[in-house]
């Protein structure tokens, strides 16, 4: 339209900054304690486990990484990223989210770095739910990935007992939310399957983007499937990177938690088995 890419450039960059400047905190944020409540009771419908208040997880957006520390941006899949972390409710929107680390660094990296785990203590709401006499406090679900912490949880690996693997049902039936959130992330903002600027910018552009996400399902604006087909279509192009298990050692706090849900699940709720074998 006879406009200079160098100013298409400047216009994008000051949009893409006040959108961060001016909508962030309007538009992702963590819960207080009476919207935890009510996530927390939307959660338990659909999975079973109370408390839950938000799932957690990475996905890779490429990028052109620079031409000094490549390698740091390579990630398993043998392609250059940003992995991205993020929390969603249970409508699918971003309420916390990390989005500078390289490809290379590891899920549970990620997560130590970000301000959610240093400061969980007063970004997380306190109130707690007592659930067969112990005090249940809002909790977080995560993949494997993740270190079991007293406000995060994660499914059982190795060899499963059936109430181990009915618990991981359940668990992943509340982490499927976060996973369809970074698919129609992708699939509205096409920009997002590989950004084509300098990746010093890459992670405002990333932030925008969920932003503009969680306004637009505010909004309840139309999505089309064909979108979701289309972006399906194009990651397989850069398929994501399985992240290796985390093996630290869980807390205490957080391994007694995840046993008293399970047993509270095997007492209260049929037991189920996972369709896929790991």
């Amino acid at each position: 339209m006879g406009i200079h890419k160098s100013t298409v450039k400047k216009c994008v960059y000051k949009v893409v900054k006040a959108i961060n400047q001016i909508m962030l905190q309007n538009y992702i944020y963590m819960p207080h304690e009476k919207e935890a409540k009510f996530i927390a009771q939307n959660f338990e419908e659909k999975c079973g486990i109370p408390q839950i208040i938000g799932s957690i997880d990475g996905t890779h957006i490429e990028i052109i990484p620079p031409s000094e520390g490549c390698k740091d941006f390579v990630n398993r899949k043998g392609w250059p990223s940003y992995n991205v972390l993020a929390v969603v409710d249970h409508n699918g929107r971003f309420r916390n989210i990390v989005a500078k680390h390289p490809g290379s660094c590891h899920d549970a990296a990620v997560l130590k770095d970000s301000t959610l785990y240093k400061n969980s203590n007063t970004i997380i709401p306190k109130e707690t739910q007592n659930i067969n006499g112990m005090e249940i406090p809002f909790i977080i679900v995560g993949d494997p990935a993740y270190p079991l912490l007293p406000w995060l949880l994660k499914g059982y690996s190795g060899s499963l007992s059936a109430e181990q693997e009915s618990f991981n049902v359940y668990l992943n039936s509340a982490r499927v939310s976060v996973e369809m959130a970074f698919g129609r992330l992708k699939a509205r903002w096409r920009i997002l399957h590989q950004i084509n600027c300098d990746y010093i910018f890459a992670p405002e552009i990333i932030v925008a983007c969920c932003i503009l996400h969680n306004f637009v399902e505010s909004k309840k604006e139309r999505f089309y499937s064909e979108w979701l087909q289309e972006a399906e279509q194009l990651q397989l192009l850069t398929p994501q990177p399985t992240c290796a298990t985390n093996y630290q050692r869980d807390s205490v706090q957080g391994t007694e938690l995840r046993n008293h849900l399970k047993e509270y699940l095997s007492q209260n709720f049929p037991l189920r088995k996972a369709l896929i074998r790991p």
